[in-house]
């Protein structure tokens, strides 16, 4: 059992480097990650202007429905609250749905890289867009979740630790593959969940081995940057203002940098995975690696969901 997961994280490992080594020759698919990044920045800005803006119009409007009626505390705390939760849940849903129509993006760019085709930022936001009915859906679906592990998280005690690490491990297997599922294949958010779960069935040891080597690669580089930019001055300085006021703004830039690099050598990964599952082959990019590491060919044939396979994927 060991050497099995010694064999998947090294399996990870070599996913992640070629990852890596397809955006290192196509860097501008970084451009995805960054307009995501930006669009998060911008709706953040909006969301504070917005209760800014919702705060000031309750309050003028209560001035004004105080000038015919007598309202009471507990009420106008109600409709505070009311407009505060509207705001945040309008902000989560258009989150949700930006970040996951940029991956879209990006996995179609990634996809028609792996077929030969030629593309572009144009082409895989062009994408994105055939698929965007679907992603306003599953931007209601995953608001939704979002706020149901609000409630989780509000919850004490060992029982809600326990609901909430199975939860989040089922929304993760749920929504591994939704995005190259979402592009690559024609259906609601019911049947692309549904398929996304039997694909991640299929393919979890991969995926966890992939999921652990890009992470082996990203998070220790994020760690020693926010250890050089900020834990030194901290540690090592009696009075460290004087030196993180020029070094914390280049570090949060360099661990933004790394998150770009992160989310885009995952959505490669994940589409090369979506590939492997659908097809029974790794693309091009991935040559250095042997099929026969990635699964144990069972006895008799199975139908993927795109053509005939005589192995099932995801068998270590």
């Amino acid at each position: 059992m060991f050497g099995s997961v010694i064999d998947r994280v090294r399996t990870g490992l070599r996913v992640a480097t070629a990852s890596f080594g397809v955006l290192r020759r196509e860097y501008w698919l970084l451009v995805f990650p960054v307009l995501y990044g930006l669009a998060w920045l911008i709706g953040l800005v909006g969301l504070v202007g917005g209760l800014v803006a919702a705060l000031f119009g309750v309050g003028y409007g209560m001035a004004l429905v105080e000038g015919f009626a007598t309202v009471s505390e507990g009420e106008a705390e109600t409709i505070l609250t009311g407009v505060l939760v509207a705001v945040s849940v309008l902000f989560m849903f258009v989150a949700t749905s930006v970040a996951t129509f940029f991956s879209a993006a990006l996995v179609h760019s990634v996809g028609s890289l792996f077929a030969g085709e030629s593309t572009s930022v144009r082409d895989g936001i062009a994408g994105a867009w055939d698929a965007k009915r679907t992603i306003l859906a599953w931007g209601a679906v995953g608001t939704v979740v979002g706020l149901v592990f609000r409630a989780l998280e509000s919850q004490e005690g060992k029982l809600a630790q326990l609901v909430r690490g199975v939860a989040g491990f089922a929304w993760f297997a749920m929504t591994f593959f939704i995005v190259p599922v979402i592009v690559f294949q024609e259906g609601g958010v019911r049947e692309s969940t549904r398929n996304s779960v039997e694909l991640f069935r299929e393919t979890w040891g991969e995926v966890g081995g992939t999921t652990l080597g890009i992470g082996l690669v990203i998070l220790p580089l994020a760690a020693l940057v926010a250890g050089l930019g900020i834990g030194a001055p901290l540690i090592a300085l009696e009075e460290p203002g004087g030196v993180l006021q020029y070094t914390i703004v280049p570090t949060l830039l360099a661990i933004g940098a790394l998150l770009v690099v992160h989310n885009a050598a995952t959505a490669v990964a994940k589409t090369a995975l979506y590939e492997y599952a659908t097809d029974g082959e790794l693309p091009p990019e991935f040559d250095g690696i042997d099929p026969d590491q990635l699964v144990k060919p069972k006895r008799g044939s199975r139908t993927s969901m795109t053509g005939p396979s005589g192995r099932e994927p995801g068998q270590i």
